[in-house]
């Protein structure tokens, strides 16, 4: 009757997926869904940053430490966006497997040809400038195509008995995130708090040049917005696109003195109801150009 029980027990567990899944954490809700579209159930996959918040400025709780500690892969976007934080739990974690340069860590960031790379000498007098480029390449799909190919990769490399499966799920995203990738945007002059959307707008031709934020990260003084609305108008700026974890007043400010619209941004999956893939929130950016 013993062996009968343990037998079943053996046979249960054995079919028991969840015990074989990966553990994956993401430093984003952005890569979270990129990775979990891929991953599919052979992973469950966690964000550290929840959609509404920033990921400049992230705490590093020791509760980020613990779910670091048991990770099999850690997707981070790189480029010094999860500088001031990312390294302390990495090292609070203590898993060999999640460091910097080991194959249990991604760095999605080595994967672009980023935009906005600054020349000579960098320094906090010039604002928060990433000296590797501009981190935002998430909310580009045309970006994300070459990415979905590295995670897939990545995927495969840590857990080779699902390689036809990820390889399935890849193709299932593409051609899913496609038809974004194909979408035409018209050419209007676009006013933004910080450069987050700068990939977006560069890849689909529009080339923006007006921030609230004198340098980034600074919060724009009521002297600077008199100087942005004047460039709006000589510029004849047609839309105020503010990051929703930003305060709103100054971009309302400036979308009042030239009487067009200023909205509210959800930069990142889970950022405003109703957004829970990368698929929803690059329908949300595109419905600004309408």
């Amino acid at each position: 009757m013993l062996r009968l029980i343990a037998l079943v027990l053996i046979v249960a567990f054995a079919g028991d997926n969840s015990l074989a899944k990966l553990h994956i954490m993401t430093t984003t809700a952005n890569l979270k869904s990129l990775v979990s579209e891929i991953a599919g159930d052979r992973a469950e996959v966690e964000s550290f940053c929840l959609g509404p918040q920033d990921p400049h400025f992230l705490e590093a709780k020791p509760s980020y430490t613990l779910k670091a500690s048991k990770a099999d892969l850690l997707v981070s976007v790189g480029m010094d966006l999860e500088v001031g934080w990312l390294p302390l739990i990495i090292r609070g974690a203590r898993n060999p497997k999640i460091r910097e340069g080991q194959s249990g860590h991604l760095v999605l960031g080595h994967y672009v040809d980023a935009i906005e790379k600054p020349h000579g000498e960098v320094s906090r007098a010039d604002g928060d400038v990433h000296p590797e480029g501009n981190p935002h390449f998430m909310l580009s799909p045309k970006r994300v195509v070459k990415l979905a190919e590295v995670v897939s990769a990545k995927l495969t490399e840590i857990d080779p008995e699902g390689k036809e499966f990820f390889e399935s799920n890849k193709i299932k995203f593409l051609k899913k995130i496609e038809p974004f990738v194909q979408k035409k945007i018209s050419k209007i002059e676009v006013v933004t708090h910080h450069k987050t959307l700068n990939y977006f707008l560069h890849d689909y031709g529009l080339d923006n040049s007006i921030y609230l934020e004198p340098k980034p990260g600074i919060p724009p003084s009521a002297t600077h917005v008199l100087s942005v609305i004047e460039q709006a108008k000589v510029k004849k700026a047609n839309i105020v696109l503010v990051e929703n974890y930003f305060d709103q007043s100054a971009g309302q400010k400036v979308a009042k003195a030239l009487d067009i619209k200023s909205y509210s941004v959800p930069v990142a999956v889970g950022g405003k109801e109703g957004i829970s893939n990368l698929f929803d929130l690059y329908s949300d950016l595109f419905s600004y150009f309408k």
